[in-house]
């Protein structure tokens, strides 16, 4: 993680050099002035600092469906829609007094009470949360208007104890924070939907007078024995009055269908080589609904792949998230909500829905 205030570091390099400069400069200065080059970029860089427990809240922000953008995009376009998604969050995340921790992929980690600590840490990170799904909302409007793929976010924010510091070997190291805040975090952001800010337990007892939020979720996330409680942040009260945007997935024609489909789930964003067959009942621009013969969990990824007919050249996949599982005869009724939009897969889907309704 590096530190912002490039002209810091390079007026004091620039002074460094007018010591040092010049055909007499002795060895043992050169050497002083190394010292004191390695210091001052341990400093820019916050490198060699020492590791610490503190209480910091962390905030992730992963690009919903990027799987999927990736196999239908080239690879230029992909470029494109990744430098917007940073240009558009990183910028929030600075203003509200965070730390970009890294970049991960499609992904950005920040850090609010480390190493910079303010007294209102968490509500400048849910504030930032916020502004942040409106900034991403905002750009998919332009990319819309523009005839241009959109890209949506699910966001994620944890409070808790961490140890902060450089982590690392003598050939690298870098400042970051570790520990199981860091880590549910995590599996919070893989929760979450499109458009969505979901909070833990403690980031909700932190703020609940500053906050809006939904009812409780409660998960059971893989590597953890007991049930994790999460909550949907709707709006903040601080420092201004924002609310999160909705991304409406409902408004879209809907129609009722009966399609064999083939589904097969998606853990740590590998496809898994198990299949199970059901029956998609409703289909519309944004989700569908479908009886399979088990029930998933809701927030269950899964690939579909709706030709999946003997002898039928398959049609692109389409990825998306179980909203919903309910007992239905034999099987289960699901509702889900597609992760990517602008695929091909998805749209097949929408051309198909289009062909059914006006007849084109």
């Amino acid at each position: 993680m590096q530190h912002q205030d490039r002209e810091q570091l390079i007026s004091g390099i620039l002074g460094l050099i007018r010591e040092v400069s010049g055909p007499l400069a002795e060895q043992d200065s050169l050497h002083r002035a190394r010292t004191r080059i390695d210091a001052l970029l341990d400093d820019f860089l916050l490198e060699s600092q020492p590791i610490v427990a503190t209480r910091a809240t962390v905030l992730l922000a992963d690009i919903r469906g990027f799987t999927a953008l990736t196999q239908s995009l080239p690879v230029a376009t992909m470029i494109e829609l990744l430098n917007e998604f940073f240009s558009v969050t990183c910028p929030v995340i600075k203003r509200y007094g965070g730390s970009i921790d890294k970049l991960m992929g499609d992904s950005v980690m920040a850090l609010f009470g480390a190493p910079d600590r303010h007294e209102d840490d968490l509500a400048r990170a849910l504030a930032c949360a916020v502004e942040m799904q409106r900034s991403i909302a905002e750009q998919a409007a332009r990319n819309q208007a523009a005839g241009r793929p959109t890209f949506y976010a699910g966001i994620s924010v944890s409070t808790g104890d961490v140890m902060a510091g450089s982590f690392g070997s003598a050939d690298h190291n870098e400042y970051t924070v570790i520990g199981e805040t860091v880590n549910l975090a995590a599996r919070m952001e893989s929760f979450s939907l499109r458009g969505q800010v979901l909070l833990s337990e403690a980031s909700l007892e932190g703020a609940r007078e500053l906050i809006d939020v939904g009812e409780e979720n409660r998960v059971l996330v893989k590597g953890l024995s007991a049930p994790v409680s999460f909550y949907e942040l709707r709006a903040v009260k601080y420092p201004r009055p924002m609310q999160v945007p909705k991304v409406e997935m409902r408004r879209s024609p809907r129609i009722a269908v009966d399609l064999r489909a083939v589904f097969r789930q998606v853990e740590a964003e590998r496809i898994g080589s198990e299949q199970m067959t059901g029956r998609v009942s409703d289909v519309g621009y944004y989700g569908m609904s479908a009886h399979l013969p088990v029930s998933l969990p809701a927030y269950t990824e899964v690939v579909i792949n709706l030709s999946a007919e003997p002898g039928v050249e398959p049609a692109p996949d389409i990825y998306a998230r179980v909203l919903r599982s309910r007992s239905s005869g034999r099987g289960f009724r699901t509702s889900m909500e597609f992760t990517a939009i602008g695929t091909p897969g998805h749209r097949q889907i929408k051309e198909y829905v289009d062909s059914m309704l006006w007849g084109h």
